[in-house]
């Protein structure tokens, strides 16, 4: 073999390679959110006064310690109950119960849908730090 026919033949083993590599990156399961994105949630947990009522992994404070919410309820009731509080305390059986237990609603922040995403990807974040 010469070679020319010996480059020829590593240059599309490692193409092959690299191609196996790439396919297989679409299976693994990837976080939603990065660790950016995290710590704009926690910014925005202090700055809107989450952490007045809400804890992660340290107790109940006036709210439910929010530590594993992310495997509790899933992504589209927290945005939801994130987004609109007061009308899901009318509506939802959760939310109700949560109001029996706690005896106090929670304030409808007027959070946005970017707001919410970066919230939900603060507490995926430390669920997933904090096993």
């Amino acid at each position: 073999m010469s070679e020319k026919n010996i480059i020829s033949s590593l240059f599309r083993i490692v193409l092959t390679f690299m191609f196996v590599l790439l396919s297989f990156n679409s299976f693994i399961p990837v976080s939603r959110g990065d660790q950016g994105e995290a710590e704009q949630g926690k910014k925005l947990f202090q700055e809107r006064g989450c952490a007045a009522c809400h804890s992660i992994g340290k107790g109940k404070i006036t709210g439910p310690d929010l530590l594993g919410v992310t495997k509790r309820r899933d992504e589209e009731w927290l945005k939801k109950w994130l987004k609109s509080p007061d009308t899901m305390i009318m509506t939802d059986p959760i939310a109700k119960e949560m109001l029996g237990v706690y005896m106090v609603p929670m304030p409808n922040l007027g959070l946005n849908d970017e707001e919410i995403d970066v919230l939900i990807d603060y507490f995926e974040y430390e669920d997933s730090i904090k096993k």
